[in-house]
């Protein structure tokens, strides 16, 4: 009985999951001994086959080998298990053993103790309505002390009321009583009694005595409430006077801001007529910017056509030349660097001078002069063109013969 539950119970301790021993098909195999008889019969005495499947047989021969195997290791299972069994009653018998050990003592020590617990709990006891009749005390002491600070809150915010009245009523007196008074009235907050989070510490009454006396003295104009009312009436008065006044001056404002409103339509007419000339002469200008623009346009033509013609074509400087070297020839050499025009006003005022003098001389003497002077100028003419001839004829030699040099060279 023992060990079928073994069996049952093994394969959830082990982790194996083992097949059971019985076929669930209910198929009976049979062991071979000497012949299987499902495979062998014998007739005659010799063996024959009365079943021809070599496979079934091999099968059932495996089935059995498995069979066997399993069988094996459930044994082991088995023997394991009961190992393992007899090794836990052994150490629940060791530890039974030292509990009861442990019991005992502690049972001898909660004898040997006993009086000495009972003696601590009646100390704890008295101990307990010690401290419950402290904490009423000092609940009680608690409840002075809050309402000796509310009585003293209540004081200081008097004393503060009273202050800024005595503040107000000095104000409220005349400015002469004030000056001849000269008192120093508190403005701030006046700290007379400062609590500290301490309630143990002793409050210093000398020192509350000496901020009292700092106090200003109690000096007042009014005697009586009604000359308060009396200053009040005739405040209302004056505010009633005042209110007159600004109702005036509302009056004069509102004349002031319609003045200022049509002031600022006529202004911004102004601007909208000065807007409209600014953008007639916007417009010329830039109709001038236009026309300046076409203008230099044309004069730069007419400098690039006729003035360029006039001043640095050939014409010009063969006349300056002329001009020049006459000049230079008649009168002076020009080392002032005179104009053309100046060069021509002086050549022709010299001009004018040798026809004066040139008047008081014999015509035929003249003649013949001119004569010689203009052959004297055809020879001129025809050396120089000889010369220039010559010039050019050395120029191309020149350049020959450098041509040649560079041939040489190369």
């Amino acid at each position: 009985m023992h060990k079928n539950k073994l069996l049952k119970k093994s394969p959830g301790k082990t982790g194996l999951n083992l097949p059971p021993i019985e076929d669930p098909n209910g198929s009976k195999i049979k062991t071979v001994l000497d012949v299987d008889p499902d495979f062998y019969s014998l007739v005659d005495g010799r063996p024959i086959r009365p079943d021809t499947s070599i496979r079934k047989y091999k099968r059932n021969v495996k089935e059995v080998a498995l069979k066997r195997t399993l069988h094996g290791l459930l044994v082991d299972e088995i023997l394991r298990i009961e190992r393992d069994i007899k090794t836990e009653r052994k150490i629940y018998e060791t530890a039974s053993i030292h509990f009861n050990e442990c019991q005992e003592s502690f049972n001898k020590f909660l004898a040997d103790d006993n009086d000495k617990t009972i003696i601590i709990m009646r100390n704890s006891d008295s101990l307990a309505k010690e401290l419950s009749n402290q904490i009423e005390e000092h609940k009680k002491a608690l409840y002075d002390f809050a309402s000796l600070k509310s009585k003293l809150q209540y004081i200081d915010e008097t004393l503060q009321i009273l202050l800024s009245f005595q503040n107000f009523l000095f104000n409220a007196a005349p400015i002469l009583w004030r000056d001849s008074q000269k008192l120093k009235l508190v403005t701030g907050q006046l700290e007379i009694f400062t609590m500290d989070t301490d309630i143990f510490n002793e409050i210093d009454v000398n020192l509350i005595s000496e901020r009292l006396e700092k106090m200003p003295p109690p000096r007042l104009y009014f005697e009586t409430p009604e000359q308060i009312q009396v200053i009040f009436e005739l405040l209302e008065k004056q505010i009633l006077n005042y209110l007159l006044k600004t109702e005036e001056l509302r009056s004069e404002k509102n004349k002031f801001v319609k003045s200022s409103i049509l002031l600022k339509t006529l202004l911004r007419h102004e601007l909208d007529y000065i807007q409209d000339k600014i953008y007639e002469v916007e417009k010329c200008i830039e109709e001038n910017e236009r026309r300046e623009i076409e203008l230099k346009r044309e004069f730069y033509r007419i400098l690039e056509d006729k003035f360029k013609f006039l001043v640095s074509s050939k014409t010009p400087l063969q006349i300056f030349n002329y001009v020049e070297f006459a000049y230079e020839r008649l009168i002076a050499q020009n080392e002032t660097n005179l104009s053309t025009l100046d060069l021509v006003l002086a050549l022709e005022q010299e001009y004018n001078n040798i026809m004066l003098d040139l008047s008081t001389f014999d015509l035929n003497v003249i003649k013949c002069i001119e004569k010689k002077t203009y052959d004297e100028e055809i020879k001129e003419t025809k050396l120089a063109k000889e010369a220039a001839k010559l010039l050019k004829d050395v120029d191309k030699l020149s350049k020959k013969l450098k041509s040649s040099y560079e041939l040489v060279k190369k």
